[in-house]
């Protein structure tokens, strides 16, 4: 029976510390924490009693008791802090809980009234409780009562059923927990003498019991939450699949919408150039025709362009219907491809064609067969500037096999792993050589793959690329939903004479002006290819130019486009990022204009290059592209660029931007030369001055009290500016002053004072040589007048005088008489003031001496150094 008893507490005492310790590890949150500490104190509480009842040992049986009620004690308030938590519930009072059950522990190990011994049981020792046993007995019982009812009040609360189920599991749980309380009655043993009943082992039972209940809760719970989110899920499914079917008939009706959208724009602005060309709206001249040409051409280029993508959308929308007709082979595939022997020979490229004899007419959809060997040629031509295109044709068993094969640049591995991708190129970057949309192999995969055939592709680089399809001989019976053509000849592409005399005689509708011809797409491929090897700058002068422009652009329509839109700026026109390059280092522009996407160097390329180099790093860029996503743009702006304009754009908006970036540029230019003129000035008053020893310094402070009186006066920005450069230079006619006579440490004679006096002559004549502004002059001449007219060299006075001699004046007699002099130290700063006062209206424009001796701001001190006023102002206040 002892080592019965022993095993079940054991058994709880594992149980619960694996939960918690797997609890702690498995989830998140503070939660985790609190029910491991539970867990532990009932793994320390069983693991107690596992010891207590397999030694039975009397003599220490009493300490492994006080050991075990050590954890006991804490059991039910850890176990209520549990649920709290579990409950999002205020934890606060918890912790007057805990100072009780410490009250408790330090009874237990200190007094008897606790504990007061042991009981040996048949089962074995257990803990015989005291009188203050009680105490925490009730303490135990309010918790349970009040942990039910919390329980309660959430279950009922409650909104969501799954967490309600677990929530009424949980209480459950709780319940049968709260029943291994019963072992408390064994602490008693005299109430069990008079019950005679043998409680345990149902204590442990109800512990191990309710471990599996709230296990069992987590699993019923799991169990419906995933049972409830399949059905959600399942639910969401439908709804999916309802809205796809709806996206797809809404894409089937987008795309119709689209057809008709797009092709009836297309379809007038190619009726009316057409009609305008065939001469039919009377006489145009030949610059009008020219243009309405060029127009036609790109009509041709967009129309060609929304047909794929219409053709890729409708293979998407899963719209694209086989329409099958008896065709013959030979006559239909040479007819197609002959139309393409006159770009060939020009190009000097040899077209070959071949078909196997005997070949009998079958059913093909004749549209997608052209589809797939106008592609294929083209492509064949576009990447072939040498060499043959060669197109054969044979019967393989139950296959037709069509052969495409030319000697072109090739594709690498990697490019044939992808060559059928839409929107796919083979060369994706900005350099790229070669334009196009990379769609044509993907309609000629799915062209093929709709009439049930298979394509082959086998290409190595700078050797060429072979193509090989092989299609169904009996279309009909692979594909029975297919749509046959039972008429023999088109009815719309037949001439029909009309009687009435007022009606025209050529049939209205020989073809859909929204499609194109072979013809048609023949001259679309010429263009395309035009000026793939021109790499050299075309330049274009004006009669009267307002600048120098490098145009970098690749596309020939976008040249000619903007030669007339800049008509009125000399143009260097290239077809690359190299050659504008090049171009930009002979030439030296006003400004670039360069596209994004060129062969050999892109537009981000040929910026950097401008901004890195010393020469060309303030040319100004102008950025014409297509690509519209801000990334680019922010890419462009970041590397430089000074405008950034996207296609299409309005030739009045590009006049204006191209305008303004000029003109920044010259107001740069013309501030960079003033700030050169400045430094220019500068040396040269340095120059005065190694030559007028007492003028140290007197240069810089002269400018800047005129600089600052100037602006005290409300004088524009450009006049300030005007007079600060012109003050540097008011003594510059000493330059024509003996070093003698600018030097001597004594007093003037009358002869020397007369020569000193021709200085402000020579200093006019010295600047008007320069080509300064006047206003330089002006205060080089007048610096030396009086307003009351005593001054010279002219003696004028008052407002005769201009306005920036007499700025220039004050300052500089104010700097000189409070300046160090050969022949004398700068006089005291109280006496220089009581001169200045006494000149006021004298020598000086009383306005201007004024604001330059007000007290307030005190510009005439802004120069003075402060040691020096400082000693004055010492000496002033000593006895």
């Amino acid at each position: 029976m002892q080592y019965l008893s022993a095993i079940l507490p054991l058994f709880s005492a594992i149980i619960y510390l694996c939960l918690g310790v797997s609890v702690f590890f498995l989830s998140r949150g503070q939660l985790r924490k609190v029910f491991l500490r539970f867990c532990y104190i009932t793994f320390h509480w069983q693991f107690s009693w596992f010891l207590l009842f397999l030694l039975n040992d009397p003599e220490h049986s009493e300490l492994i008791c006080r050991i075990g009620y050590s954890g006991i004690i804490f059991l039910p308030v850890s176990a209520y802090e549990t649920l709290v938590h579990y409950q999002n519930h205020s934890t606060r009072h918890i912790r007057w809980i805990y100072w009780l059950c410490f009250g408790f522990l330090i009874s237990l190990w200190t007094t008897d009234l606790f504990m007061k011994g042991t009981h040996t049981y048949p089962f074995g020792i257990y803990p015989e409780a005291n009188i203050l046993h009680l105490a925490y007995l009730l303490m135990v019982c309010f918790l349970i009562v009040r942990n039910s009812v919390v329980m309660i009040k959430v279950i009922r609360k409650e909104q969501n059923p799954i967490k309600k189920k677990q929530l009424i599991i949980f209480l459950i749980s709780t319940i049968i927990f709260c029943f291994s309380s019963i072992d408390y009655l064994l602490n008693y043993p005299s109430l069990i003498e008079n019950i005679n009943f043998q409680f345990y082992p149902f204590g442990v039972f109800f512990i191990t019991l309710s471990l599996l209940v709230f296990i069992l809760s987590h699993f019923i719970t799991l169990n419906l939450t995933l049972e409830s989110r399949v059905a959600q899920k399942t639910i969401q499914l439908k709804e999916s699949i309802e809205a796809l079917k709806k996206a797809a008939n809404t894409k089937k009706e987008f795309i119709a919408n689209v057809t008709h959208e797009l092709r009836t724009p297309l379809t007038l602005i190619r009726g009316w150039t057409d009609y305008i060309i065939g001469g039919e709206s009377g006489t145009v001249s030949d610059p009008l025709l020219n243009i309405i040409d060029k127009i036609n051409l790109q009509t041709l280029t967009l129309t060609e362009k929304i047909n794929e993508l219409l053709k890729v959308s409708r293979f998407e929308a899963g719209m694209a219907k086989l329409t099958l007709s008896w065709v013959d082979m030979d006559t239909y595939i040479s007819q197609i491809v002959s139309s393409f022997r006159g770009l060939t020979d020009k190009n000097g490229i040899q077209l070959v064609y071949h078909c196997e004899p005997d070949i009998p007419p079958m059913l093909m959809d004749k549209e997608k067969l052209k589809d797939i060997l106008n592609n294929l040629v083209r492509n064949a031509y576009k990447f072939t500037d040498t060499g043959e295109i060669n197109v054969a044709v044979s019967t393989r068993e139950e296959t037709i096999a069509i052969e495409v094969r030319d000697t072109g640049i090739g594709m690498s591995e990697e490019l044939v792993k992808h060559a059928f991708q839409r929107f796919k190129q083979g060369d994706g970057s900005t350099t790229r050589r070669y334009e196009g949309t990379g769609l044509g192999l993907a309609i000629v995969k799915d062209s093929v793959s709709m009439m049930h055939g298979r394509i082959a592709l086998d290409s190595t680089e700078n050797l060429g690329t072979r193509f090989v399809i092989e299609l169904p001989v009996h279309l009909e019976t692979i594909a029975p939903d297919a749509i046959i053509e039972r008429r023999q000849n088109d009815r719309r592409t037949q001439f029909r004479k009309l009687s009435h005399g007022e009606r025209r005689t050529r049939d209205r509708r020989t073809s859909d002006l929204a499609r194109l011809d072979n013809r048609e797409l023949i001259k679309i491929s010429a263009a395309d290819k035009t000026g793939l090897t021109w790499n050299r700058a075309k330049k274009i002068e004006a009669p009267h130019p307002k600048g120098c422009l490098v145009i970098a652009e690749d596309n020939r329509g976008i040249q000619d486009f903007l030669a007339r839109t800049l008509n009125d700026y000399t143009l260097y026109i290239t077809p690359n990022g190299a050659a504008a390059w090049e171009t930009i280092q002979a030439v030296d522009p006003d400004l670039v204009l360069s596209d994004v996407m060129m062969p050999f160097m892109d537009g981000y390329s040929l910026l950097e290059a401008i901004r890195l180099d010393e020469k060309t790093k303030n040319i100004p860029v102008i950025m014409l592209t297509s690509l519209t996503e801000q990334d680019d743009r922010i890419k462009g702006l970041q590397l430089g660029a000074d405008d950034y304009l996207t296609k299409p754009f309005h030739h009045l908006e590009l006049r204006a931007r191209v305008k303004n970036v000029i003109s920044q540029l010259r107001l740069y230019r013309e501030k960079t030369r003033t700030e050169q003129l400045e430094v220019f000035l500068m040396v040269l008053a340095s120059a005065i001055e190694s030559k007028d020893k007492y003028t140290g310094g007197h240069v810089e402070r002269v400018a800047g009290y005129a600089r600052e009186l100037a602006g005290k006066n409300n004088l524009p920005a450009h006049k300030i500016n005007d007079i600060y450069l012109g003050t540097i230079v008011h003594d510059i006619g000493k330059l024509g002053i003996k070093d003698e006579i600018l030097n001597k440490p004594g007093k003037l004679t009358k002869e020397e004072f007369d020569q000193i006096k021709e200085h402000p002559e020579i200093g006019k004549n010295l600047l008007s040589k320069l080509e300064i502004a006047p206003v330089a002059v002006n205060i080089a001449y007048n610096h030396h007048e009086k307003w009351d007219g005593t001054g010279y060299p002219r003696g004028i006075k008052g407002e005769e005088i201009p306005i920036e001699a007499r700025i220039a004046t004050v300052a500089d007699f104010w700097d000189a008489i409070t300046s160090d002099r050969p022949y004398r130290r700068a006089m005291p700063l109280d006496k220089a003031m009581k001169i200045m006062h006494q000149e006021r209206g004298k020598s000086f424009d009383p306005k201007l001496f004024d604001l330059f001796m007000d007290g307030g701001d005190k510009l005439h001190m802004k120069y003075i150094d402060a040691d020096r006023v400082k000693e004055e102002e010492a000496l002033a206040v000593a006895p």
